[in-house]
């Protein structure tokens, strides 16, 4: 199951009309009636710093804006994240194969025409010479493309849940939550010391001492920009998990020690994601920013944009109007976001028979969890399905069917279904069909839901 970890405030200065397009455009469409609505008589400049505000204080005002946000003409004219990622993958791919012709183009009537040498340095220079390494943003971009672009039928778990913690929306929310490798490196040493303290080996204890007086040092209070403190402390912490691993691997003490918290598979673990961290070039804080970076669409699309606004390259307006639309796009996911208390993503994935559809995940407080997935078909109009999760694994389906057909069909596979879910540990304990005309999903008042995220398809 993929998790996405939520939290109140998911936001840095996404909100303001000048950083974020899709606000923008709600305040610049909006009537004056309609901000009254919502703002009780407050002024634009009351509205805003609402905003920035914790907004459980302003519940109903955020509610308000929200459904502005929603019905903007603009906005709604955006269409689909998905076609603006294929539309922007294919202007890249013609602009690239154009560019590189081109330059063929130029090669060969640079050898065939030899005496006429100099016009043709110059209009060599003169004309667009597009290549992949002159445009590491471009490139990048047309990567990150093509790996998030794939069928909806080879979804998976790990990959999906890639794709939507760089799908753009979370960029603010990685950098508010960042935290430095050194600290991060102390933590997981820490970790490792308790566990070492609880052990029965005699050993142990001596390395526990040593471990402690690592940790109560300068080292890890060190700027990560002193490269002799930080090979210091590599070096130190290397010597001392390295102690650790012989005395997780020596059989004399598993045999004296069988259950000893040192002998199990999480212990195994932490030690190496310890020491994967431990390098002079991990502890960087800026490696770890640069990583956050790399594949993260937000960031991938605003340095392509620059890239392109500075070159003059084909189809350069066509990029750069899919570019500006892209980044709208994926602000209006985070203003939703914000509004909502919630995490409103864009499902990254091709789906050929859905013509519109959004999925919504709350959680409720008395451990259960509801996933309503609402969506119109090409061929089959409207599907709705409410997923009930209990007890971590227990499952209950609701599913309303505008098609006949596509009900047949569905009733048809329920055996391969449940198959399906056994197998990836799910226990559907009952699946329900309701009459779509007469019957309608609605949660129940003991539900006590809170808020989860949404994902728009």
């Amino acid at each position: 199951m993929v998790q996405l970890n939520t939290t109140n405030n998911k936001t840095l200065n996404i909100i303001l009309a000048n950083t974020n397009k899709a606000l923008g455009e709600v305040l610049k469409a909006s009537t004056t009636k309609d901000l009254s609505a919502f703002t009780q008589t407050k002024d634009l400049g009351s509205i805003l710093d609402s905003l920035l505000k914790n907004n459980s204080q302003n519940k109903t005002q955020n509610q308000e804006l929200l459904q502005l946000l929603k019905n903007n003409p603009t906005l709604k004219e955006l269409g689909n994240v998905n076609a603006t990622l294929k539309g922007l993958q294919e202007s890249l791919q013609k602009t690239f194969q154009n560019g590189l012709a081109q330059n063929q183009t130029n090669q060969t009537n640079q050898t065939n025409q030899t005496n006429q040498t100099n016009r043709l340095q110059t209009k060599t220079e003169n004309s667009v010479t597009l290549q992949k390494e002159q445009f590491p943003q471009l490139e990048k971009l047309q990567k990150l493309l093509s790996q998030t672009l794939n069928d909806i039928k080879n979804i998976d778990n790990t990959a999906l849940k890639s794709k939507l913690e760089n799908s753009g929306v979370f960029l603010e929310s990685k950098l508010k939550n960042f935290t430095a490798p050194l600290t991060e490196l102390k933590s997981l040493t820490q970790e490792l010391t308790t566990i070492l303290q609880g052990s029965k080996l005699p050993s142990a204890e001596t390395l526990t001492k040593d471990f402690n007086t690592l940790l109560k040092s300068d080292l890890f209070s060190n700027n990560t920009n002193d490269p002799k403190a930080l090979t210091q402390l590599t070096q130190k912490l290397d010597t001392l998990l390295e102690k650790t691993k012989q005395l997780m691997n020596s059989n004399f003490d598993k045999l004296q020690y069988p259950k000893d918290p040192l002998f199990t598979q999480n212990t195994k673990e932490l030690h190496s994601k310890i020491s994967q961290l431990n390098q002079i070039q991990n502890l960087q804080d800026s490696q770890k920013i640069k990583e956050l970076f790399s594949d993260d669409m937000k960031h991938v699309v605003k340095k392509s944009l620059e890239e392109v606004q500075s070159s003059n390259i084909p189809q350069k307006q066509e990029i750069v109007k899919q570019l500006d639309k892209l980044n709208m796009q994926i602000d209006y996911y985070q203003l939703v976001s914000h509004l909502s208390d919630a995490s409103a993503i864009y499902l990254p994935y091709s789906f050929d028979a859905l013509e519109d559809g959004n999925i919504t995940i709350k959680s409720a407080k008395n451990g259960k969890f509801f996933c309503d997935i609402n969506l119109e078909l090409k061929e089959y109009g409207t599907l709705k399905l409410r997923l009930g999760m209990f007890e971590k694994n227990q499952l209950n389906i609701n599913i309303e069917c505008q098609s006949d057909e596509l009900q047949s069909r569905l009733q048809e596979n329920l055996k391969e279904l449940r198959e399906n879910l056994f197998n990836a540990g799910i226990y559907p304990q009952d699946i329900r069909f309701l009459n779509y005309e007469k019957d309608d999903i609605s949660y129940q008042p003991t539900d006590d839901l809170a808020l989860g995220f949404e994902v728009k398809a």
